[in-house]
């Protein structure tokens, strides 16, 4: 809401203006307006007015304490002031104030060097006391949508990417071409003298004016000029025949001519490279003896052109690479070198196939392509010049599908799945790619004038594209080319009064040092230690503190850091960790991988000598701990952020803390290699892995609308993945450091439930160690031995930790650890007999648990059947045999439960009776016509009773129990009769045998058939039956049908639903009667003959001084300090006469005492504890 509105004028020499508000208010934002604009359109008449048009303006606001009588106590100042500064460089702007919620003003006192000026204050009204909610109203989540550009900034859908730079140009009078701008400020630089002739920037090199043969040196420092575009294709022949004509031996200086002509014509008219492609013999002028480092990088610019790559694809050329590669003589840069050379001349393949959209095209490694070209200023020019006046290649562009997407994507970081990536989505990426390098070229030719109009305005742009994900990801890393951040720096100095271009380029820095991968650019890193104290008008002075040291670490290499982590890593839990802090450790991090990267780019172990050089200089080792001791750090700050407890307010963004917590994690994946760890060691780092993985897991999931941090949440989750996968990795488990101190951590700490969700706990636990686990598929590569070595050590935790899982995670484990063992130490048959025993014990106390148990015992019955459907399902069928499954299965049939998951376990191990007990085969037969009692739809009835007479026919006679099995066969049938399923579908045949199989003397009622059913069914056996069986007919017409109502069977749930009151009873512990122990009766002589006296207490006969043989005489004070005695001082508020059990007796049969009622038996093996409901379906 609107405030206060305001015109203010200083008055006195300390120029000063107030604002009172009538009420304590939280201001949230002011805005500023020029002079002569109307701010409010329903008032006309109110103009605002604003003079000068840029100046600074000091704001302070009363500090007001609300809400609570903390924010009280931590104001100690009665008339504390906020602080505040408004930089003020023209327009309407409006100034966002965070007073923080604990925090209002009633004052708002003005200064600066300003005649007036007009703002708009919006904000809150606050009360002391704010009212206290009397109902409950729950709330949303508030959902973020994308804002989409205005067509004209986004480059991503617009058919010609470089509009916008081209419109941008025309500020300037008299501006060149784009194409021409971008060869001046990338390619071709030209000297200062230039810039002072009038017929500047239309300069072009004279191909004609040698018309005698001229030398390569001639000929390339003719080319330091742009080649006009008008130049007939006979003038561009005839110079590129006079290069040729005057190659001579192969020497070094010669390649770098032919090179540096190559890299100068890359950029010009598509023409003139090919016409040089055309008449240069490559291989008679380069070979291994003439390549030195000058060379390589000169043509791995002109390979930026696709004409000159073409032509280095070549396979004599990547032998002379690979010649060069093994000479003794090479430096790490050369290898550098070499190795980009050969991926770019490979790279522009892939780049065009991935605009043409071929079936098999690799995106990201194409996007990988521009980021390469991205690093260097001329192949950066070369390249954007090559994009727009190809005209083949700028068809592609221009062409390309529509992008429905809101923003470009960020294919550059590598964080998209390869195969995820669409031609359109690519498409939209390279249009933004070529629309902001085209800008970028504006913005450089604007400033080099300079032209201050245009200057401000392509400015404006580019801050507005670094806001935006995905031209964030483009912009942030042209913007470290060396012009780039030298004009940067430029527009930050001097900044007095302020103006809109220097705010928009301190903008500019800023949001580049939030990434730390930036102050390992040498040019960045001196830009932001220029900077002077109280210097900026955008960034305060605190974050330029905080930027300043990040960048001096950076500065100061490898050294600095390992001096800053180990520094950290010492403070412990102390360890201040805000925003400045988190700055500084990323940059820390980021100087330390870069150092052991360079063993990748160099191809030598340099990087790993240099951080262990800088560890022996801090006089310390093991860095691994110290890294280690860091990650436990930032593990407990982000662990606040969630717990089930209210946390104080976070003091730090957890999008950076996820981020540090990723880059550590790499960083201690990486240093593994390099140290010796310790089994605490590695319990310390799993354990803490676990934890960020479940606080990644929950933000994931729970920011949504978030998507930076969603973004660095799945980070952290594949980091935490990656560096358990290289803790667990080696070929043994060495010293106890490996696989199975890992696997034995995630199964103990997955069932530590401090202050977390414990349900979401476990799930992580599990997912960890499923990925710790290898594949299936993998295992015949494991060493031999693997499974015997790590298990066995984990097994109890294991144990515990199976039976706390849901029983789709339960399957997934133990079909894993079954298929890795291959029965070599059974280790699938012991987990699944252990769930028989436990479940076995449950059913004893089933009556007193009820539904919990209930649901226990159905939770084991899935896990069962999901093991047993597995097509290698037959080892979890084999366990079942041996264990004691039918007593289980027998118990739940007297209880009068069923569950669908019994059904189908009956029915495979009903496949093979031949191997199952007399006990577990008719309990198999049982549970089969119970399937077909309750009509479960799983179970084909009609055809279920060929299992059951093939279960029968391998029992014999003795063996089977008639009574009971006619009773279940008759209830069986009647459901069948009674079912709307037509009889046709019935196996006959089956049911016969069945029923002949039961046949007895003394037993021939068929319970639950009424004689109408029966007569029905008996009808159906007389059509339906084949000829050879009819004879049985009449042994089948003697049995009689008994009608009896079906017994209550109830469907074991798959979820029950509590009210909260009786889950909290339900998992309160035992408070056991409080009782004191029974009194000790010392005998005669333990009591010496202080035992026959009868005073309290009978020491006080020893501290008399005036004692005289059994009696007492009190003189003076004896009395008084007597009864100061601790001792003596002593009540147990009980009677007299009377002992403590007697008066808990009296006590409890006047008042009773409550106590919470919970279920009897062992609550702690409940598995899982807090989850109530579960899913159905495995993975």
């Amino acid at each position: 809401m609107l405030l206060q509105w305001c015109t203010l004028s200083p008055a006195g020499p300390s120029k000063i203006c107030a604002i009172r508000f009538s009420s304590p208010s939280r201001v949230h934002s002011i805005k500023i307006f020029p002079t002569d604009v109307q701010p409010f359109g329903q008032c006309p008449d109110i103009i605002a007015r604003t003079e000068p048009e840029a100046f600074f303006l000091d704001v302070y606001f009363n500090a007001h304490p609300v809400g609570s009588a903390d924010a009280k106590q931590k104001l100690k100042a009665p008339n504390a002031l906020m602080p505040t500064v408004i930089p003020y460089a023209g327009g309407i702007v409006e100034y966002a104030v965070n007073m923080g919620p604990e925090f209002a003003t009633r004052l708002m006192i003005v200064r600066g060097d300003f005649e007036t000026v007009s703002m708009a204050i919006y904000g809150d009204v606050v009360s002391d006391t704010p009212p206290k909610p009397t109902t409950y109203s729950p709330l949303t989540l508030p959902t973020h949508s994308s804002v989409p550009l205005v067509p004209a900034l986004d480059a991503a859908k617009s058919s010609d990417p470089t509009a916008l730079a081209r419109n941008l140009l025309t500020l300037i009078p008299d501006a060149p071409s784009l194409g021409l701008v971008t060869r001046l400020m990338f390619c071709l630089k030209q000297p200062n003298d230039d810039w002072e002739l009038p017929e500047f920037p239309h300069l072009y090199s004279d191909l004609n004016e040698e018309e005698i043969d001229i030398d390569l040196d001639t000929a390339f420092r003719s080319l330091s000029r742009p080649v006009a575009d008008d130049i007939s294709s006979e003038q561009l022949h005839g110079f590129a025949k006079k290069v040729s004509e005057a190659v001579g031996p192969k020497d070094d200086a010669q390649s770098y001519l032919i090179a540096g002509i190559l890299s100068r014509s890359a950029s010009q008219n598509p023409e003139f490279a090919q016409a040089l492609m055309q008449v240069l013999e490559l291989e008679a002028i380069f070979d291994a003896s003439t390549m030195d480092e000058d060379a390589l990088f000169t043509l791995l610019d002109a390979s930026t052109n696709p004409d000159i790559s073409r032509l280095l694809k070549a396979p004599w050329f990547l032998n002379v690479l690979q010649a060069v590669l093994a000479l003794p003589t090479v430096t790490p840069e050369m290898k550098k070198a070499c190795r980009r050379l050969g991926d770019r001349v490979g790279s522009w393949t892939v780049f065009e196939q991935a605009l043409d959209g071929a079936p098999d095209a690799d995106y990201t490694r194409a996007a990988m392509f521009l980021k390469d070209i991205g690093k260097e200023e001329k192949s950066f020019g070369i390249w954007l010049s090559c994009i727009t006046t190809h005209e083949d290649l700028f068809t592609k562009v221009r062409d390309a599908p529509t992008y429905e997407g809101a923003y470009p994507l960020d294919l550059m970081s590598g964080s998209n799945p390869p195969e995820e990536i669409t031609h359109s989505e690519f498409m939209a990426f390279v249009r933004a790619y070529v629309g902001v390098a085209s800008v970028l070229a504006v913005y450089a030719w604007s400033d080099s004038l300079p032209n201050l109009h245009c200057r401000e305005r392509t400015l404006g742009v580019l801050r507005l594209w670094q806001e935006i994900p995905g031209y964030r990801a483009i912009i942030s890393p042209l913007l470290l080319l060396p012009q780039m951040t030298f004009r940067l720096e430029c527009m930050t100095i001097g900044n007095d009064p302020p103006t809109t271009a220097g705010i928009n380029a301190e903008s500019l820095l800023f949001a580049l040092a939030a990434n730390p991968q930036n102050f390992l650019n040498s040019d960045f890193v001196r830009c932001v230690r220029g900077w002077e104290p109280w210097s900026l008008t955008w960034i305060n002075e605190r974050e330029r503190a905080d930027i300043e040291r990040a960048a001096k670490i950076a500065d100061e290499g490898v050294g600095g850091a390992v001096e800053e982590l180990v520094g950290f890593a010492k403070e412990g839990a102390d360890a201040i960790l805000d925003q400045g802090r988190t700055r500084v450790l990323r940059v820390t991090v980021a100087v330390i991988m870069h150092a052991l990267e360079d063993d990748i780019e160099s191809g030598t172990k340099s990087g790993d000598w240099t951080v262990l050089q800088a560890v022996w200089g801090e006089q310390t080792h093991g860095l691994l701990n110290y890294a280690i001791d860091m990650f436990t750090r930032i593990n407990a700050e982000v662990n606040q952020g969630f717990s089930l407890t209210p946390s104080p307010p976070p003091t730090i963004g957890l999008e950076s803390l996820l981020l540090l917590t990723n880059e550590s994690l790499h960083l201690i994946a990486r240093l593994h290699a390099l140290s010796i760890t310790t089994s605490r060691t590695v319990r310390l780092l799993v354990s803490g892995v676990l934890d960020m993985y479940y606080c990644a897991d929950s933000a994931s999931r729970e920011f949504i609308a978030t998507s930076t941090v969603r973004d660095a949440a799945l980070l952290v989750k594949h980091a935490c993945d990656n560096v358990l996968r290289i803790f667990s990795s080696g070929p043994q488990d060495h010293h106890n450091c490996g696989p199975s101190v890992v696997l034995r951590t995630l199964f103990e700490k997955g069932l530590r439930f401090d202050n977390v969700d414990p349900a979401r706990r476990v799930l992580c636990a599990l997912d960890l160690v499923l990925r710790v686990l290898p594949d299936a598929d993998d295992a015949d590569d494991l060493p031999v031995g693997w499974i015997a070595t790590v298990i066995p050590q984990s097994l109890t935790p294991l144990t515990h930790f199976v039976q706390h899982l849901e029983p789709a995670g339960k399957v997934q484990l133990v079909r894993r650890l079954a298929s890795l063992d291959r029965g070599a130490l059974g280790l699938g048959e012991f987990l699944v007999q252990g769930e028989v025993k436990r479940l076995s014990g449950l059913m004893s106390v089933m009556a007193e648990r009820g539904a919990i148990t209930q649901l226990e015992v159905g939770a084991g019955l899935e896990f069962w059947a999901g093991l047993v459907e597995d097509e290698d399902g037959e080892w979890c069928i084999a366990a079942l045999r041996q264990s004691d499954c039918a007593a289980l299965m027998t118990g739940l049939f007297d209880a009068g439960l069923y569950s669908k998951h019994l059904g189908t376990i009956a029915v495979r191990l009903a496949e093979s009776p031949e191997s199952l007990g007399i006990d577990l085969r008719l309990a198999v037969v049982a549970a089969l016509l119970r399937g077909v009692q309750v009509q479960e739809s799983s179970m084909s009835r009609m055809n279920i009773f060929g299992l059951v007479s093939a279960v029968l026919e391998t029992t014999e006679e003795k063996d089977r129990d008639p009574e009971r099995l006619l009773w279940e066969v008759g209830h069986a049938l009647g459901a069948i009769v009674d079912s709307s399923d037509n009889l046709d579908n019935l196996d006959s045949e089956s049911v016969v045998n069945t029923l002949l199989l039961l046949d007895s003397p003394s037993q021939s009622d068929l319970h639950g058939l009424t004689s109408d059913q029966w007569g029905k069914l008996c009808s159906h056996l007389e059509t339906s039956l084949p000829l050879n069986m009819l004879p049985m007919l009449p042994i089948i017409k003697g049995f009689q049908p008994s009608p009896s109502p079906l017994p209550a069977i109830s469907i074991i749930p798959s979820s029950i639903t509590l009210p909260f009151c009786d889950l909290v009873s339900f998992l309160q512990p035992h408070a056991p009667l409080p009782s004191t122990p029974p009194p000790k009766h010392k005998s005669l002589n333990q009591a010496g003959i202080l035992g026959l006296v009868a005073l309290s207490p009978p020491t006080a006969l020893l501290r008399s001084p005036a004692t005289r043989g059994l009696t007492k005489t009190y003189t003076r004070n004896d009395f008084r300090e007597l009864r100061q005695l601790p001792s003596a001082r002593q009540n147990t508020s009980r009677l007299p006469s009377m002992h403590v059990d007697d008066f808990v007796q009296v006590e409890m049969a006047s008042s009773p005492l409550i106590q919470p009622v919970v279920p009897a038996g062992d609550i702690l093996q409940l598995s899982p504890p807090f989850t109530i409901s579960k899913e159905n379906g495995y993975s």
